[in-house]
């Protein structure tokens, strides 16, 4: 085997027929085959050149010869892509009261607390605040339905909605106002 290098990033590797059985190495044969025996001859190479792996990927052509092979390896720096991550913060619920009455019931059963009902696209919404408690969760599912959303979500509604009702009893609150 006789290994040149052309440039920086070409390297010339000139094998014989014992060399290719040496790494079970063969021209027609499939990849997966081939595979381990090229990592074992890239890191032989690599060790000859002083060519460190970390970070690298290679193109490698195999032109067949009378008593062998001749590989041209192209070595390539990897560029990696960068990873972004979204942080996810746990997902807050929020309660759709079932109608009118429901949400009424709801305040009278649950008069204070740290909530804020909208008026919202026709629904009434629930959002509990920073210091809800489990079982005013809890109760809150007698009247409505819960769900997990997002911040956003809540933006969208604070930003969007009617504020109905803010964890306190308005002075006139009636059935015929809703």
């Amino acid at each position: 085997m006789t290994v040149e290098m052309i440039g920086e990033k070409t390297i010339v590797v000139s094998l014989c027929e014992g060399d290719m059985r040496r790494y079970s190495l063969t021209l027609d044969d499939s990849a997966d085959r081939i595979r381990s025996g090229l990592k074992d001859l890239l890191c032989h190479v690599g060790e000859i050149c002083g060519l460190d792996h970390r970070g690298k990927s290679y193109l490698i052509e195999a032109l067949p010869c009378k008593s062998g092979c001749l590989l041209i390896i192209s070595v390539h720096t990897v560029k990696r892509r960068r990873k972004f991550r979204i942080k996810r913060r746990q997902a807050r619920e929020l309660c759709v009261f079932f109608d009118a009455d429901a949400m009424l019931d709801f305040w009278r059963s649950c008069p204070q607390g740290s909530y804020t009902v909208y008026d919202y696209e026709g629904r009434y919404l629930l959002l509990p605040g920073g210091s809800a408690k489990a079982d005013m969760m809890a109760r809150l599912s007698e009247y409505g339905e819960l769900y997990p959303v997002s911040e956003a979500t809540f933006a969208r509604i604070r930003e969007h909605g009617t504020i109905l009702l803010n964890g306190c009893h308005p002075k006139t609150l009636s059935r015929e106002a809703m």
